[in-house]
């Protein structure tokens, strides 16, 4: 499990709950209703507006998957497979044993696509390459998504704090006006808080999370398709592990070369 993400949410929410109780003297008025369905409200129906609602259906299972990690596959593994695959088929078990017990879903699909046959290694390339690339602009749209909506939370919390701004200006005339401009003006900068808060700490850090993680599968998908094209020439394990270490870098190389 990829703890670096749930430890950096709440790092983050230690640190606003710092802010908040040591530097105001009046933490509720940060417990604004009006601010929060503003915000909340506003940046979901934006999002309703910008995309179909199976997207972000999609979207709360990314999250989820983000926070516990379970999207997170290692570079390292995928080749320590494909040479385990290579040593299996090579010490005479079938390709058909290999693909059930692949565990990388990509991998396991890929196999059986070799065991059907009637597709050449050309023909097999290519159908790789273009499952590799199709998936990868998957990933990449969802960590898009993500920051396309993070644009919305700090709009409407300037909506918030204007509208605050409107019901302040409108009681100056008013005898206790002096009194109440202070606490008036700290409860029209709560929505701008609030979208602040809500974009730059959780939206846009999945967003770029998961861009990177769409730049890690990729890799593993082509070490996986490059492997199994080695494995459909037969060649030998330790050919096979050399071609896929030049994906890793010097570091895991090194790391690889002193478990084997």
């Amino acid at each position: 499990m990829n703890l670096s993400a749930p430890i950096g949410f709440v790092l983050g929410l230690l640190v606003i709950a710092f802010g908040v109780t040591r530097g105001v003297q009046a933490t509720e008025v940060f417990w604004d209703v009006h601010a929060f369905v503003i915000v909340i409200g506003g940046t979901l129906a934006a999002a309703m507006i910008c995309l179909p609602l199976g997207t972000l259906a999609n979207m709360v299972r990314v999250f989820l998957a983000t926070i516990t990690g379970r999207q997170a596959q290692k570079i390292m593994d995928a080749v320590n497979e494909i040479v385990d695959c290579s040593q299996r088929l090579n010490q005479g078990e079938s390709l058909e044993q290999i693909a059930e017990t692949a565990s990388h879903p990509f991998l396991k699909e890929s196999l059986k696509m070799l065991v059907s046959g009637g597709l050449s290694q050309a023909q097999l390339r290519e159908v790789l390459e273009m499952r590799v690339e199709q998936q990868n602009e998957m990933y990449k749209k969802e960590g898009a998504t993500y920051k396309t909506i993070g644009k919305f939370p700090p709009a409407f919390g300037l909506v918030g704090a204007t509208l605050g701004m409107i019901t302040l200006l409108q009681g100056l005339g008013s005898p206790d006006a002096f009194q109440r401009l202070g606490p008036s003006m700290s409860v029209a900068l709560v929505a701008t808080f609030y979208g602040l808060i809500f974009a730059n700490v959780f939206l846009i850090p999945v967003g770029e999370n998961l861009v990177q993680s769409a730049e890690d599968d990729l890799t593993i998908r082509r070490i996986l398709a490059h492997g199994v094209l080695l494995l459909r020439e037969r060649q030998h394990p330790l050919i096979v592990a050399e071609y896929l270490r030049s994906y890793l870098s010097p570091k895991q190389r090194n790391q690889m070369k002193q478990a084997a």
